[in-house]
């Protein structure tokens, strides 16, 4: 396998940490490159209205004031990234230090300045996956602080970024899965068989995700849970006479059932992928989740299917929504899916973009071989490129539950 650029931004809080641990233990490959990356925060400036006229003394005094400001900030983000290398290297991950970059880069100011910083040094150097950690801001104050530049970054990252990004949170039994497991006897690469959760649908988007989450994610001992959320339906208003009331009750229950039906349909063609790609058909499940009326719901349910399932990693794909309309939907329940999960997944989240790692527009077909014409085409709809299950092709996927 070709080695891979991983970056990792760095701070003081135990999520970056934890982000960093459970990366190298998952899904680190032996010839990966690690750029470990902090930002340092913006000068603070002091205005001191009783001098109303810059002397040379309060010029002094202000230029003493940053770079001794400054000079605090390089030294704690020294000590981040020391602890850092100490941890990859040092300690059981034995990672070679000429795979580990160390950078301190500049921010604009506010969490968007932050991330454009690391936007900006992922895009410049080829980075092939970003790893953040998440302080679980609520909806609210995501959505408000967003509007001036202060919201989350780890948001900020898995939609801007030129690459996949990974958002580390979740609960610590999650999170602490086979960390006991890597020290000196037990390397991380003997660590535990960890489950994944693809959300897919009928489109490029999560086509992209599962592509990627098969190549660069699924090792041979793991397992791959595959999670479709039907289309919404939307409930009758049951203000008619008891016979109509019933008709249209009916009604829904059928357009329900039909679009549980269609999601299956997804994902045992999901499944079928998986298994044309060399996934055991023992190694995958598959689901078909009701369905509901926004993304909220949409993610909620995958939520609450990746906690019953006792996944490790959740893997979705982004449609790319503009910040203002992730912001005003956001607050109605009817923003980004990618989001809700990122702040409400009990497991990191694997955020994946419709972008081709070697340049191109998409994914190549997953039948396509390496070169073959279209392999380097832009994704197309999920229902054109994945077969429909046929008896005696081997894909058999709809007895995998």
């Amino acid at each position: 396998m070709a080695p891979r650029r991983l970056l990792f931004c760095l701070d003081e809080s135990p999520q970056s940490i934890r982000g960093l641990e459970w990366t190298l233990l998952h899904l680190r490959r032996p010839s990966d490159e690690l750029h470990l990356i902090t930002v340092l925060p913006p000068l603070a400036y002091n205005v001191y209205p009783v001098a109303p006229v810059a002397t040379g003394a309060a010029v002094a005094a202000v230029t003493h004031q940053w770079d001794a400001q400054r000079k605090a900030e390089e030294h704690s983000a020294a000590e981040v990234l020391k602890a850092a290398v100490d941890l990859v290297c040092t300690q059981h991950n034995k990672v070679p230090r000429d795979l580990v970059h160390t950078k301190a880069l500049p921010a604009a100011g506010g969490a968007s300045g932050i991330a454009e910083s690391l936007v900006e040094y992922a895009r410049a150097n080829g980075i092939d996956l970003a790893v953040v950690g998440c302080r679980g801001m609520g909806a609210l104050q995501r959505s408000l602080m967003s509007f001036i530049g202060l919201g989350s970054v780890s948001d900020y990252c898995s939609h801007h970024m030129p690459c996949p990004s990974l958002v580390v949170r979740g609960d610590e039994a999650v999170l602490g899965r086979g960390l006991m497991a890597a020290d000196e006897a037990h390397p991380p690469q003997t660590a535990q068989p960890k489950r994944v959760m693809v959300c897919c649908d009928d489109s490029p988007h999560a086509h992209a995700a599962l592509l990627w989450a098969l190549d660069n994610v699924l090792l041979p001992h793991d397992h791959l849970v595959l999670a479709v959320v039907g289309n919404p339906v939307p409930f009758p208003i049951l203000d008619e006479p008891a016979t109509v009331a019933a008709m249209q009750s009916a009604q829904y229950r059928d357009e329900a059932a039909a679009a549980v039906a269609a999601a299956r349909d997804v994902a045992e063609r999901c499944a079928a992928a998986a298994q044309r790609r060399g996934v055991g058909k023992t190694k995958i499940t598959v689901a078909a989740l009701p369905p509901g009326g926004s993304a909220a719901d949409a993610g909620a349910a995958l939520c609450k299917h990746g906690k019953a399932e006792g996944v490790d990693l959740m893997v979705v794909g982004s449609r790319g929504m503009g910040a203002v309309a992730r912001s005003l939907l956001g607050m109605v329940g009817m923003g980004s899916v990618s989001d809700y999960l990122a702040h409400n997944s009990s497991c990191p989240l694997l955020v994946v973009k419709g972008v081709a790692g070697n340049g191109g527009d998409g994914l190549c077909d997953p039948d396509a071989a390496p070169g073959a014409p279209g392999s380097g085409m832009a994704v197309q709809s999920m229902s054109s490129t994945l077969r429909p299950i046929t008896e005696g092709d081997g894909s058999e996927a709809s007895s995998m539950q």
